[in-house]
């Protein structure tokens, strides 16, 4: 480097984090002296360190049969050589490693798997040496010293605490989810069990009654929101609610843009087609329900009310369907603590509630139980506050049989 150049050539950075998780309980891995990289002149690799361990210094992304280096190249650099890199332990080259190369957002990342697992003891000294396309290469030297440590519980009490807030927001979302679901759901119970009480009789006694084909018109056009109702519940009562979420998320899109109907119908979010299949499914189920209370109304009261001059529109209204809604009361809570817990299903179309959140914290500190544990505290938490006001409510709502 005696003479200037306007290329890019200053030895460039390399990089790598790596952490050896040993298999045996609970050795700790420290950094105990400071990496030295070392590179060859006109060397364009760039080493750079990425920090995986921000809070507690505890390195956790790795395992004793692999190293990984992160590095970044300078901007028109020649591409790494994965064939030719090598890796050396305590001074002894490593043979017969697997290497797998892929590029990150802000580099690239390279993976050294090593047939058999490492297990260091004290202080170990590391070296990968990084070979481009055109022959310049670059080292990168650092040293780790294994230190004994308590052995780790079966449940990370840590993470549960660190974790727990960010789990419990998503708790927002589901309490949403479950209200908006089980408000058009008993809306769609509601319509579909006056479709299923519309039928007063089946063609045979229809034709035995009246012999007459007109009425008979009349009578198929009657059926409709008969045969309607059965349709619906029986579709979303005979499939999976699993299905249901994927058919609506995955599959609808599909047919808006069959149809040509792209631009005109937007395509429906993560959160709306969750609510949308609860929706429809528990909407199945609460009709039977509803129909059976709108059945277990005394026939007096609907007698009652004719003779008091009321129409059936109006009986319907103010007579019967508030008894039936007092009865259906406890179907309906129960249904809705269901619910909460069914809202977890659509974790699997990404919707950000509780069991969204518990598995994003699984996978970033490789510890499943301990915020799955977060998740269950905070559903059975949320089904005994629910269920507390349920039974508020339906002792309100027996006032008048006291």
């Amino acid at each position: 480097m005696n003479q200037p150049r306007k290329l890019l050539c200053a030895p460039l950075l390399a990089g790598l984090l790596l952490v050896l998780a040993l298999a045996a309980p609970a050795p700790a891995l420290g950094v105990s002296s400071s990496p030295s990289p070392s590179a060859a002149p006109g060397t364009s690799l760039l080493p750079v360190i990425t920090d995986y361990a921000p809070k507690n210094g505890q390195l956790y992304l790795w395992t004793n049969d692999v190293v990984t280096l992160f590095y970044t190249l300078a901007k028109g650099a020649p591409e790494v050589d994965p064939a030719k890199t090598e890796l050396f332990i305590a001074g002894q080259q490593i043979q017969g490693i697997k290497i797998r190369n892929s590029q990150l957002v802000n580099g690239y990342q390279i993976q050294l798997n090593m047939p058999t697992a490492y297990t260091p003891h004290g202080e170990t000294a590391f070296k990968v040496i990084l070979v481009n396309t055109h022959g310049q290469q670059v080292s990168y030297e650092w040293k780790f010293t294994v230190t004994k440590a308590k052995t780790k519980g079966f449940v990370d009490f840590k993470v549960m605490k660190e974790w727990w807030w960010f789990i419990a927001k998503g708790a927002i979302v589901t309490v949403g989810l479950t209200a908006i679901s089980i408000l058009f759901a008993s809306i769609f119970a509601l319509f579909g069990a006056l479709g299923r009480l519309s039928r007063k009789m089946s063609f045979k006694q229809a034709w035995e009654k009246h012999g007459s084909w007109g009425y008979m018109v009349g009578h198929t056009l009657r059926m409709i929101p008969y045969w309607l109702a059965t349709f619906y519940t029986s579709l979303f009562r005979g499939t999976p609610l699993l299905l249901q979420i994927y058919a609506i998320y995955f599959a609808l899109p599909r047919v808006i843009d069959y149809f040509g109907l792209t631009g005109k119908i937007p395509y429906p979010s993560a959160f709306v087609s969750g609510c949308a299949a609860l929706s429809l499914n528990y909407g199945a189920y609460l009709t039977e329900v509803f129909r059976a209370g709108i059945q277990a109304v005394p026939k007096g009261q609907k007698e009652a009310a004719w003779a008091l001059g009321l129409t059936s529109s109006q009986t319907q209204r103010r007579i019967i369907l508030p008894q039936a809604f007092k009865i259906v009361i406890p179907a309906i809570g129960n249904d809705f603590i269901a619910l909460i817990k069914d809202t977890s299903l659509v974790s699997t179309i990404t919707v950000g509630e509780i069991l969204n959140n518990s598995r994003l914290v699984g996978g970033l500190t490789y510890d499943f139980l301990s915020p799955l544990l977060d998740a269950a505290l905070i559903y059975w938490a949320l089904t005994i506050f629910f269920s507390f006001w349920q039974a508020k409510l339906e002792r309100r709502m027996e006032r008048d049989r006291a």
